[in-house]
């Protein structure tokens, strides 16, 4: 069903992030995707596959996928995907979450038999950094 594309899409990148399997994006992403966000852009799969190493300075994230609302014209969809992501680092010996609200402007489109993304813009609506607290 093509409605469930866009949500299925999200999940894997969501779990590819978070668990550091960045040259899986080949399978949601075509070759000359364009991605951004205010203070990066890229114009192909390699640059954003190299652009996310900077994701190893952490000891973790967590993304969690949330609204998503859009609409296909034939086989090409564009829309909007609600996110909130939390990053886990060590800052002077305490650990610390940095979490963001992200709204991402997305376009898939039909590729041979699959869907891929063809853009991905990410706008960072809040941002918060905080001492992690286990109690």
């Amino acid at each position: 069903m093509q409605e469930k594309i866009p949500q299925q899409l999200a999940l894997r990148y969501a779990k590819y992030v978070d668990d550091k399997e960045f040259d899986n994006m080949d399978s949601i992403m075509v070759d000359d995707v364009k991605m951004g966000s205010p203070g990066f852009a890229t114009e192909t799969l390699a640059e954003f596959k190299e652009q996310l190493k900077f994701l190893n300075t952490f000891s973790g994230t967590l993304h969690m996928i949330g609204n998503q609302l859009g609409e296909w014209n034939g086989g090409t969809y564009s829309g909007e995907t609600y996110c909130v992501a939390a990053h886990i680092y060590e800052k002077e010996g305490v650990p610390h979450k940095m979490e963001m609200g992200i709204r991402y402007k997305d376009s898939i489109s039909a590729v041979g038999d699959t869907y891929k993304y063809t853009e991905r813009y990410l706008d960072v609506v809040w941002q918060q950094d905080l001492p992690l607290t286990m109690e």
